[in-house]
């Protein structure tokens, strides 16, 4: 259930069709729509609305449009109808698309591929970037565009952005498909998930009726996993309270979670974790004789779920001391020891000498009680958290290896993520990027960039991470957050919201770290596969090499991501150059004057003896290039020539001596034999740089023109 609806939508790759498998998954799982006659959800008259939405696919060209809220069924819908197409023999793949960075949709960013079924989810409006007004109007010319392919096309959206753009959309094409029901979502998903699930009897349960009722699917999801997760904890005690139990008594023992009172008291537990079990910890909590080592002890195992108990022990001490400032005895016997303290909170020790909470939610509601219950504690504790999965205390003699200390990262991120949406603070994610950021040895960074991608791209924690990121993108005192959003916009968050990583990584270029600069280049190569993209990401690298300011970090670096590898085929062109036609629409192709400014800023590393500098890599790919495609020979020579062609400063003299320094080394090097053909294009360079040179000595001849003498002082 999470692989399908938590991970699986956040890594949709736009260049690759939607796997078969996943599309049976979701026809298995998906419940379907309904509406009454009159708009209503679920009264008397309601009817699935599944099939109206098909018959409007059904012909080719269809274009649909799904104008819903997230997290209520828009995407797995939308997958529904695809794979129903599918199956109906319609379409032979399912495709997602990328919005791409411009307000406007062109018609010809439409593959034109035939018998192919594509969904289109629109990025959020936000401040400094909304999708066009006219979206609604174009897509007559999408429908025309499908039609002769045979292809169909579904758009999702919100109601809010679909009634400032949906005007002069064709009749019909944004229906009301009402809502599923919620019993209906779980029940599906119970009976995929685990077939001897007894739905039934749990559905009709006048509690669990309640606890579902107008819930949205992706709260119903989270109720499901309380539903196993107690059922699983009772068969479990039952198992566990008998001996060597051969398969018809496990039968029984299955059966015997199973019955009426069994259940009654499973739901109760269900609905008590959906309340994050409150009562019963504030029961606990404030029980005569509890102590602030007990209750840190409920904390650190809460958060370190699955590590050895003698880590949970001492890293329970740590938080005593980062909360109260006591050192807890923990050597000695003073102290409760790891047995009272497991039994004190409700736990029991596995085999494997871990902690287990016998009530489901329990390890997630108890952290989530101590951050409503303790507000002035969240600072430090945030700290110890972002601290948490860096260092092991030796003194238990427990390991604790990096598998661990990945999951266990990956816990506290979840926990960080959920919290700063839900609260709408960054603190518990600045918290944690910063830190980890402090100890690249411990391998943690990957983890943080990763999680903030995820989330980046989730549609119940985008908008407020999205908003959170371009706050992070212009903060200069700290690498770690800057460096942050730029890695996340080489992510799937660049590739399925491109404009607006575009616009956070503007902001992110004015930073001054070098780390910062060095991972735009990621960035830059990821967005530049998006055709669509490469005219205005183009525009913000050369605005980066004319900035005097960060010219020499981010410019350079921007530039010579695209400078410094061959595009994607084998015939050796340089990436920013191998830009081929689209169709019957020119291909993007960057000018002369933009291909100077960004030269210019490359060789502003000066002439040096190495080869395995930016400027020397670009040199020689360009120069290989011009030796092997004649087409870009003129446009490669006449870039380089006039980006050493400054007068009147000594710039010039360094960019040319730059310049000549790596063409001799492109001839000839340690490991680079005499090439005739390669010292002929060079000679045709030096020529070109002659004449300029010879032009400027002119220049510094002529007079002025107004009596006072000669024009410019460059010696060249």
């Amino acid at each position: 259930m999470i692989a399908v609806k938590n991970v699986f939508e956040q890594t949709l790759d736009t260049h690759a069709p939607i796997s078969a498998g996943y599309l049976d998954v979701v026809r298995e799982v998906y419940a379907e729509l309904f509406v009454s006659q009159d708009g209503d959800f679920f009264p008397r008259t309601e009817r699935s609305t599944f099939n109206d939405a098909y018959s409007l696919l059904e012909p080719a060209g269809s274009v649909l449009v799904l104008s819903r809220p997230p997290g209520t069924s828009r995407n797995i819908t939308a997958y529904a109808l695809m794979a129903r197409l599918m199956e109906k023999g319609l379409i032979k793949e399912v495709w997602p698309l990328s919005f791409g960075s411009a307000s406007i949709f062109p018609v010809k960013r439409l593959p034109r591929e035939h018998y192919r079924g594509y969904v289109l989810e629109l990025p959020p409006d936000e401040d400094g970037f909304q999708i066009h007004h006219s979206f609604g109007a174009n897509l007559k010319d999408v429908r025309e565009h499908l039609d002769p392919r045979h292809s169909r096309l579904i758009v999702i959206t919100t109601p809010d952005q679909w009634r400032r753009i949906g005007r002069g959309a064709p009749e019909g094409m944004a229906p009301n498909l009402g809502a599923a029901r919620p019993a209906d979502v779980a029940e599906r998903w119970l009976r995929a998930e685990e077939p001897d699930f007894p739905v039934t009897a749990w559905l009709r349960r006048p509690k669990m009726k309640a606890l579902l009722e107008g819930q949205s699917p992706t709260e119903v999801l989270r109720i499901v996993e309380l539903m196993r997760e107690a059922r699983r904890t009772a068969v479990r005690a039952i198992t566990e309270a008998s001996v060597d139990l051969d398969t018809l008594q496990l039968r029984r023992t299955e059966a015997a979670a199973d019955n009426d009172e069994a259940i009654d008291e499973q739901v109760t537990e269900v609905a008590a974790a959906r309340d994050n079990w409150e009562d019963d910890l504030h029961e606990w909590h404030e029980k005569p004789g509890r102590t602030s080592f007990q209750r840190n002890f409920l904390v650190t195992a809460a958060v370190l779920r699955g590590a050895p108990v003698g880590h949970i022990y001492a890293k329970a001490a740590d938080l005593s001391k980062v909360l109260e400032g006591d050192d807890v005895e923990v050597t000695g016997q003073k102290a409760p020891g790891v047995i009272a303290m497991t039994r004190v909170i409700h736990a029991e020790r596995t085999k494997e000498g871990v902690l287990d909470f016998r009530r489901p939610h329990w390890d997630d509601a108890s952290l989530e009680y101590f951050w409503a219950d303790r507000p002035l504690a969240r600072v430090p504790f945030l700290q110890w958290l972002a601290q948490a999965p860096l260092d092991e205390p030796k003194l238990a003699m427990e390991s604790v290896d990096l598998d661990y200390r990945r999951a266990l990262a990956e816990r506290i991120g979840d926990f960080a993520v959920r919290w700063a949406v839900r609260h709408r603070r960054q603190e518990p994610l600045e918290e944690i990027v910063t830190t980890w950021h402090k100890h690249p040895k411990k391998g943690l960074w990957p983890l943080a960039t990763a999680l903030l991608d995820d989330a980046a791209v989730h549609p119940a924690s985008a908008p407020y991470i999205h908003t959170m990121l371009l706050a992070w993108a212009s903060r200069k005192a700290d690498a770690a957050l800057p460096l942050a959003v730029v890695s996340v916009c080489a992510g799937k968050f660049g590739r399925a919201h491109t404009g607006k990583a575009l616009r956070r990584l503007r902001h992110a270029a004015e930073s001054e770290h070098a780390e910062v600069a060095e991972a735009l280049q990621d960035a830059v190569r990821t967005l530049w596969a998006d055709v669509s993209v490469r005219p205005l990401l183009f525009k913000d690298i050369v605005d980066w090499c004319g900035n005097d300011k960060i010219k020499d970090t981010v410019g350079r670096q921007a530039f010579a991501a695209l400078a410094t590898v061959a595009g994607p085929g084998s015939l050796g062109i340089p990436l920013i150059l191998d830009n081929p036609d689209q169709g019957d629409d020119e291909g993007f192709h960057p000018s002369p004057e933009e291909l100077v400014t960004g030269w210019r800023t490359l060789l502003r590393e000066g002439p040096g003896p190495t080869r395995e500098r930016q400027v020397d890599k670009a040199v020689f790919l360009w120069l290989d290039a011009a030796l092997r495609h004649r087409h870009l020979k003129d446009l490669i020579l006449r870039s380089l020539r006039k980006a050493v062609d400054v007068r009147g400063t000594e710039e010039g003299r360094v960019l040319r001596e730059t310049l000549r320094a790596c063409a001799h080394g492109w001839v000839q090097g340690e490991d680079r034999p005499f090439s005739e053909e390669r010292e002929a294009v060079r000679q045709e360079l030096g020529a070109l740089l002659d004449e300029d040179l010879y032009a400027a000595v002119q220049e510094q001849d002529e007079p002025s023109g107004d009596g006072t003498g000669f024009r410019g002082t460059d010696t060249a």
